[in-house]
């Protein structure tokens, strides 16, 4: 199974990711099959099975890109989808409904006991049409959320909302945003430069 290369950063536990045809139609393949033999045999079966239970989990929420396969053990197929990430948009050029679907997406997530953790990420959240869509779910947990885990996903929506429609900003809002700027530095997920400011 072969495609279209999107990233292929290597490193340890980083996978190649490709486009490749699935019945027909373009689908994503997260792949470990080419890592090293440490990643192959002991992480990668992990990873893959965790995402692709996660995805399971939040099938049916809109948004959420259905989770087609584990291929090998060792490589997750997911549905594509062709959109834009949200940094690509400059503030007041999304419509409102995207934040207030955005941010539903979100509390819907965390209803099924669900944390992304990785949506300061850049990357993780496609724009298509007025529709958004969070991707990547290698660092998600699910379970029992506490508010702290909950925090962290809401403490990156409140960036982009600063970022992308700062007229819906309230006080409670830059509030919060004070408030997670000490934790934000300790936070290991978004190194500097490729996480919203």
């Amino acid at each position: 199974m072969s495609g279209r290369v999107l990233r292929d950063k290597g490193g340890f536990l980083s996978p190649v990711v490709s486009v490749v045809d699935h019945d027909g139609r373009p689908a994503v393949l997260k792949d470990y099959r080419r890592k090293n033999a440490v990643t192959r045999g002991l992480i990668a079966p992990s990873l893959v099975k965790r995402e692709f239970a996660v995805l399971r989990h939040l099938e049916g929420l809109p948004g959420i890109p259905k989770a087609y396969a584990i291929v090998d053990k060792r490589a997750l197929l997911i549905e594509y989808i062709e959109g834009r990430t949200i940094n690509k948009f400059k503030a007041g050029e999304l419509p409102d409904a995207v934040y207030e679907r955005l941010a539903a997406l979100v509390r819907a997530m965390h209803a099924r006991g669900v944390v992304h953790l990785d949506l300061r990420q850049r990357k993780n959240i496609l724009i298509a049409g007025e529709q958004p869509w969070l991707i990547d779910f290698a660092n998600a947990l699910r379970g029992k959320l506490t508010s702290s885990l909950r925090a962290v996903d809401e403490s990156a929506l409140l960036k982009f909302k600063r970022r992308n429609w700062p007229h819906l900003l309230t006080d409670a809002d830059r509030d919060a945003l004070k408030s997670h700027r000490f934790l934000r530095q300790f936070w290991i997920f978004s190194p500097k430069g490729k996480s919203v400011r």
